[in-house]
């Protein structure tokens, strides 16, 4: 047995075996939060029970031939579900079951050995869904029947048999696309309206935060005083909040998104003010960010607050409002101002240019200005 560090923090197990019946080496594992005496213990446990399993699946009939046991959708699944939920977070387990509901309804009892690609093209192509969302569908179902293969329950993976329509891109989706971010004349917009209502200041400064600092809504509810240098004006990101069915006091703190989301940030004069302001009225002795009764801000109150406020803009266009499109206008605004790429992507977490280049590099009003300047002044 061996085993690796994952940049989740987690220890991968492996073991090797040779399966009689199709006469190769093949390799079993398990995911455990530790390295430690008792997670070998337990792997070691786990991963004979896996083997003896797979060995088992090879039976006596009456005539004394080995005949091979099949398995149904739903066995497989379960199995393949709790190896799963021990990689990613709680919040990802609750978005990735949700796209196996229907999945799960057509072809939990049959024999896995039966489904093929076709089955799965036309459940993604009969279901309503948006582009973006079969394909991530797309992306689950090949991790379910990877783990299938790779355990030997079936020979080959009928996702790689699945069609689906190459997302075309439209005059409308690239508008729509560039529309999820808020300039600084509308945030200052929004912030006026919001602070002259005075009932949620804290709230409020909860908005203007995300968008100076570009933090995600999980790491910005997880901070805590002791992620604060007041002296140096710097904050550092080492843990998102678990946002996802836990509430109030109720805390569970997960690593970062990724490896790249451990990071430390500098912030501006106005974001310390904001910080002083709910250290002036302490609610919670740990957590920066929490309500008027010491509660973790709900995700569901903030966004249909934040969505009020934003229905009052001029401009509009049919956009759709989210807390997430703070961090948006926080990475347009940084492109406006010409910071280096590299520099954005240390600052906000990511680890690819190209997404920050595909997404969030918006020619703004200001840019384009600009840019009609220096070509005015441009003389050869």
């Amino acid at each position: 047995m061996f085993y690796k560090k994952l940049e989740s923090g987690k220890y991968r197990f492996f073991e090797k075996f040779y399966d009689k019946k199709a006469e190769k080496w093949r390799q079993v594992t398990v995911t455990l939060n530790s390295k430690s005496r008792a997670s070998h213990s337990e792997a070691r446990t786990r991963l004979n029970e896996k083997i003896e399993k797979i060995e088992s699946a090879y039976l006596l009939d009456e005539s004394n031939k080995i005949t091979e046991r099949v398995f149904t959708v739903q066995e497989i699944y379960d199995e393949w579900r709790s190896i799963r939920n021990e990689e990613i977070k709680p919040s990802s387990v609750i978005s990735e079951e949700k796209g196996f509901v229907k999945f799960l309804r057509l072809f939990s009892n049959r024999e896995i050995t039966s489904i093929r690609g076709k089955d799965i093209q036309d459940l993604l192509m009969k279901t309503k869904l948006t582009s973006s969302t079969r394909i991530l569908r797309r992306t689950y179902y090949n991790l379910f029947f990877k783990y299938a293969c790779t355990v030997g329950y079936i020979k080959d993976n009928p996702m790689n048999n699945v069609v689906l329509p190459k997302n075309v891109k439209t005059l409308s989706s690239i508008q729509k696309k560039q529309n999820k971010f808020l300039d600084k004349y509308e945030m200052k917009q929004i912030l006026k309206i919001s602070y002259g209502d005075g009932r949620y200041f804290r709230r409020t400064m909860v908005y203007e935060f995300l968008f100076l600092t570009g933090l995600r809504i999980g790491e910005l509810l997880a901070l805590q005083w002791k992620d604060i240098d007041f002296e140096n004006n710097l904050l550092s990101v080492r843990h998102t909040l678990n946002i996802q069915g836990i509430q109030g006091r109720k805390r569970e703190l997960l690593s970062p998104k990724t490896i790249n989301s451990y990071r430390t940030i500098s912030i501006n004069d106005r974001c310390v003010e904001i910080l002083k302001e709910f250290k002036t009225d302490l609610k919670d002795v740990d957590f920066v960010y929490v309500d008027d009764r010491g509660r973790t801000f709900s995700r569901i109150t903030l966004v249909g607050y934040f969505q009020k406020i934003c229905s009052n803009l001029e401009n509009k266009n049919s956009r759709s409002f989210t807390l997430h499109m703070l961090r948006h206008s926080h990475i347009s605004l940084l492109v406006e101002l010409g910071v280096p790429i590299k520099t954005i992507m240390q600052r906000v977490g990511h680890s690819d240019e190209k997404m920050i280049l595909q997404v969030y590099s918006h020619v703004t009003e200001k840019m384009e200005t600009d840019l009609i300047e220096k070509l005015n002044n441009f003389v050869l």
